[in-house]
């Protein structure tokens, strides 16, 4: 399978970070979910797939000495900037190459970025080797049945991929071990945002940025006959009297301690 472009997805974050905070909800209570999962902490810490920089204040006020904030994004790290006193660094990087000593970080935080990897096992890898022995790793990720209404009404109208692969749970679970993570502590929940209509789902998903990116994906959306067609495959259900356009995500929130390097 031909690799996505990692220039693409981040070129896609880049147009979506002026209204990335004001649509991402969804993202908003995973990240919110993945602070309260801190376990006591100090030193320095990295936040990779830092976005807008939420987390970045909070991860220092909560124990990191120093943060570093690292995203493929340029606009992203513009709007963290805003997030980050004179103890956080921002730095462009791609989460697979790191800029990052070997055994440097205390810890990694990390929410919602794994599942944009093309290969995890080697994004997992790098964020093992920047971590000291008994550093933490505390990660949130999408699982398979992410968007799964969307990829349902589409599966009714053509062949093409229009939602994203995600790596299922027991396989990640695999991949953590592997990179030389133990003590995996995981919990999995489905969040779901309700849309008044397919439009305004469809414009908040591009607002945050999160498109498909697939290499065999349609490209464009079809035309009008094309989201005509979307909208009647659409599984809509019934909320307060009204006909709503639900979106699923599933969510797993994860903290692991770096054990040893794998020979």
């Amino acid at each position: 399978m031909t690799a996505r472009n990692k220039q693409q997805v981040a070129r896609q974050f880049s147009r979506a970070a002026a209204s990335y905070d004001k649509a991402a909800g969804i993202q908003q209570q995973v990240v919110t979910a993945l602070l309260n999962d801190l376990p006591p902490f100090h030193g320095h810490w990295l936040d990779i797939g830092c976005g807008t920089g939420v987390a970045l204040p909070h991860l220092r006020n909560r124990g990191a000495a120093s943060v570093t904030g690292i995203d493929l994004s340029e606009g992203m790290l513009a709007s963290a900037a805003a997030h980050a006193d004179s103890q956080t660094q921002l730095v462009l990087a791609d989460a697979d190459d790191l800029p990052v000593a070997d055994a440097s970080a205390d810890g990694i935080f990390s929410s919602l970025m794994l599942q944009w990897s093309e290969a995890p096992e080697l994004t997992l890898a790098e964020w093992r080797r920047t971590l000291n022995n008994d550093g933490q790793l505390v990660l949130a990720t999408l699982l398979p049945g992410t968007q799964r209404e969307l990829e349902q009404a589409w599966q009714a109208i053509d062949s093409h991929r229009h939602v994203n692969d995600f790596v299922p749970l027991p396989r990640l679970e695999q991949l953590l071990r592997q990179a030389g993570f133990t003590q995996l502590s995981i919990r999995q929940a489905c969040l779901q945002e309700q849309h008044p209509d397919l439009n305004q789902l469809l414009r908040t998903l591009k607002q945050i940025g999160a498109t498909n990116v697939n290499p065999d994906r349609r490209q464009g959306l079809g035309g009008r006959r094309a989201l005509q067609q979307l909208q009647h495959h659409y599984p809509t259900v019934c909320s307060d009297g009204q006909t709503v356009y639900p979106l699923s995500y599933e969510v797993a929130w994860i903290t692991a301690k770096a054990g040893s390097v794998p020979a």
